[in-house]
Parts: C-alpha cells; structure tokens; sequence
C-alpha cells in the first residue's frame, strides 16, 4: 500500500469515511490506529522500531521537564537523542560508514574488508528521528512541554507516525499538529475542499510529469554512454522537473490528506525554480527541512552571531548534514557541499528589479541547482563525472543526435510525440506556478476551476500509472 498512490488515496479515503462519523475526542485515536496499519503494511517489524524509538523519546521528554537542573534536562536530552540518532546510524549509515573507513585503510595500504549490515531502511526513519529530536530539543529549550499520560502518549505517537507525512514529510512540527489534534479536527469545508485540491494539484504533478519523465530519466543516467552528450543534458534537466514534481507533488498529496482530515499543514515548497539566488531557492525548496536545519543544526552552531569564518563554516556543516541527511553516500555528501559553498559566496538580492534582470537569475539558479542535482541522482561521484563528461565531450545538435536523444523516451516512432506531451505538461506546470509566484496567492493556492479541471482531466487521460512510488520515500 505505502508504494502505490491510488491505494494510499483509497485508504486515506476510507478513513476520512470513518473519521466524521466517529465523536470528535475518539479521532485522534482512529488517526493513530489508521496510521499504524499503513506502517505495518510496508512491515510489522518496522513498527516496533518507530514505536519503541517514540515510546523512549516521549518517556524521556518527561525526564527532561522534570530534571531539576539545566545539567540534567541536558544529560536526558542526550539521553533521549542518542538511542535515536543510534538507530539512525545503524539502518541507514553503518555501512557506508565502515565502508567509507575500510576504502581508506585500503589506499592506506593496510587492507582489511568491511562488515556489511543486511538491514532494510525503516520506513520514514529521517522525518520521524528529525521530529524526536526537535520535539526534545524544544522541551529542554522551554519551547513546550512535554507530553503526559495516555492521550498525551497516544497524540504523540500519532504526531509521530502520521500516516500522510511519514513517507516524505512534511517534517511538521509537534506544537502546530498536537494543538490541532487536542483540538478534536473537525468538519471544514474550506479546508476538505482545498485538501482535495491539493490531492489533484499533487497528483498531476506525480503521475502526470514526474512518472513520465521518469522512464527517460533512468535510461539515460543508467547508460549515458549509450547516448548522445545531448540526451545527457536534457535527463539533467528533466530530472530536476521529475525530482520537484514527484517530492512537491508528494507534499501536495500529504498536506490535502491532513486537510481532508480537519489538519491544517505547513508548506513544503514554493515554486523554488522561479528562486533568483540560491538562498531564495532554500527558502522556497522542502521547507520544513530548511527551517529544521536552521533552528536545530545552523543556530546551535552560532548562526550568524559568530565570527564571519565561523558563519561561513557553519553554513557549510549544515548543508553537509542536509547532505547526508538525504543518503548514505559521498556523492549526496557533495551535493550538499556543493550548495553550502555556494551559500557561502551568495548575497541577498535586491527585492525590486526589472524583469531584464530577473528572467537571468531565475535561468543561472535553476542551470546550478540542475547541475548540482547530478551528483545528487549519480549512484556515485564517480558516475557523477562520468555522466558530466559525456555531457560535454559527447554534445552535437546534429539532426541524428537530436533524434537519438528523444528516443529512449519510448524507443520507437511514438518518442517525438511522447516528449513533446512531457514538454505541454511542463508548460502547464510552469504557467500555473508563474501565477502563483507573480499573482496574489502563493504557496499552495487554491485551484481555479479552469487549472482543476485542466489537472483532473490530465490526470484520468494521462496520467502515467505503473511507477507509482515517491522518490524522497527512499531517503
């Protein structure tokens, strides 16, 4: 169920059925028992992990509030997060890391193989550690308090395991879900309408773009050397529209399931390829990553109250741990350094300009966070710069290049119609988002009923079915 959109929306359906026929100071409860099905259709095995890692981290939340002294509030913090980040470091970077020591005793000359955990990945295990984490930080910082007894252990646990955002976020924050949920959600019909908007909204993005570029995407950084240098620079591009359509359109999907069910949620993104900086674009692009970064990793580091080399420095660390935050991998290491330098050397831009202007720096941005994104897709640095190369060495506008460069779109004679149908899909992202950024709604606006019914219609003529799994479920 939790790798097939139209399963989820049938679940999350036969929910919100249930959900406003049940009193309002049971829906919490329905909310929690709903989520632990969808977590224990990926694995029964995985929600005794997720569980026990919420148990302690609510157990020692309490600790932290009762300690007496700032010293002990800060030995069950650590006590609290540690187990958390062990669990973290266990399933997902153990074996990079033992493998990443072992690769340098080799060049060492001092051999020796690495032992290799067969461990699969817990499902949303990043986005529920980053919520344990914050939710203790913030108690020990006198933010909020901690949660009691059994409606409290129940709401955090349902926080926790939300079954809309535990796949991809958004990573939302405890005081702005539990006020909702002590609340007792009820029936909204501003809020259900927009939800199913957002669903729609979502699932064009997903279906109908994501998944049809997926297929050209694969091919080409699969085998670049099999293509022309030209086929290399468009799956760069294209795989900057698949990667933003498939995790927005994943936020789009989560935010109007919390909606359908009287939960009001954050914004994850917000047209970040019409960004003039990079610093715009980590203001508009997985917000609620950005904004945890700042508060929890960036401003325990200093910020910017510290010297200017220090300020540049903990720019840099905390794009790295964005990094390898999102895989266990140098090449997502890279990545992250790759912005962090490139935060490092940016300034502010100035807010009124002309359009001569901006069209430039809105095309620079996306060209570096497109280039950047290819150490982020490569399975390694190594193919990075092999997929790079090609891309320069290989390049021709020959008619017989151009032609092999639409082809692995379907391999046959049907390749120049499928992409220009992914090119009009793209065009109609892109007028959509330009009234967002430019008119007077942003962020998630409501749809017209002219852009709904172009996206609905899109969405049951064309929408592309069979890969139907999110890309950001596997970070």
């Amino acid at each position: 169920m939790v790798s097939n959109i139209m399963l989820t929306l049938v679940f999350s359906a036969g929910v919100a059925a249930v959900y406003y026929l049940v009193p309002r100071r049971f829906r919490q409860w329905l909310l929690l028992l709903a989520s632990v099905l969808f977590y224990v259709s990926a694995g029964p095995w995985l929600l005794a992990l997720s569980g026990g890692s919420a148990l302690w981290s609510f157990y020692t939340g309490v600790k932290i509030e009762q300690a007496e002294t700032k010293e002990k509030k800060k030995v069950w913090l650590w006590a609290g997060i540690l187990p958390i980040l062990g669990v973290l470091f266990v399933y997902k970077y153990f074996n990079f890391f033992v493998g990443s020591v072992a690769a340098l005793l080799t060049i060492a000359g001092l051999g020796g193989s690495a032992p290799v955990l067969q461990l699969a990945v817990p499902m949303g295990i990043s986005y529920y550690t980053f919520k344990m984490i914050s939710f203790l930080a913030d108690i020990y910082l006198g933010k909020r308090e901690a949660e009691h007894g059994v409606d409290g252990c129940g709401a955090y646990l349902t926080y926790i395991l939300f079954f809309p955002q535990i796949l991809s976020g958004p990573i939302e924050r405890s005081e702005h879900f539990l006020m909702q949920l002590y609340a007792g959600p009820v029936y909204q019909p501003e809020l259900f309408s927009m939800g199913l908007q957002r669903i729609v909204l979502g699932l064009f993005k997903k279906i109908v773009i994501a998944n049809r570029l997926a297929g050209y995407v694969d091919a080409v950084y699969g085998a670049p050397e099999s293509y022309p240098g030209l086929a290399c620079v468009m799956a760069a591009f294209f795989y900057s529209f698949q990667l933003y359509c498939d995790f927005s359109g994943y936020s789009d999907i989560a935010i109007g399931m919390a909606n359908v069910l009287g939960i009001d949620s954050r914004e994850n993104f917000d047209c970040p390829y019409f960004s003039r900086g990079i610093k715009e674009f980590w203001s508009r692009w997985h917000i609620s990553l950005s904004s945890w970064l700042r508060d929890y990793i960036y401003i325990p580091l200093g910020g910017n109250r510290v010297s200017k080399a220090r300020h540049k420095l903990n720019v840099l660390a905390t794009f790295l741990v964005s990094g390898l935050w999102h895989g266990a991998n140098w090449s997502f290491v890279i990545w992250g350094g790759i912005h962090g330098l490139w935060n490092m050397i940016s300034t502010k831009k100035a807010e009124n300009v002309s359009l001569a202007r901006r069209v430039p720096e809105i095309l620079v941005t996306f060209c570096g966070v497109t280039l950047a994104w290819v150490f982020f897709r490569a399975e390694s640095f190594g193919k990075a710069l092999k997929f790079l190369r090609h891309a320069v060495t290989g390049f021709s506008l020959s008619y017989v290049d151009i032609q092999n460069s639409i082809l692995p779109f379907t391999g046959d004679n049907t390749c120049a119609a499928y992409f220009l149908t992914a090119c009009g899909f793209l065009l109609l992202l892109f007028l959509y988002e330009r009234g967002q950024v430019y008119g007077k709604k942003r962020g998630g606006a409501v749809l017209s009923s002219g852009w709904l019914a172009v996206m609905l219609v899109s969405v049951v003529l064309f929408g592309v079915f069979g890969a139907s799994g999110f890309l950001y479920a596997n970070f």
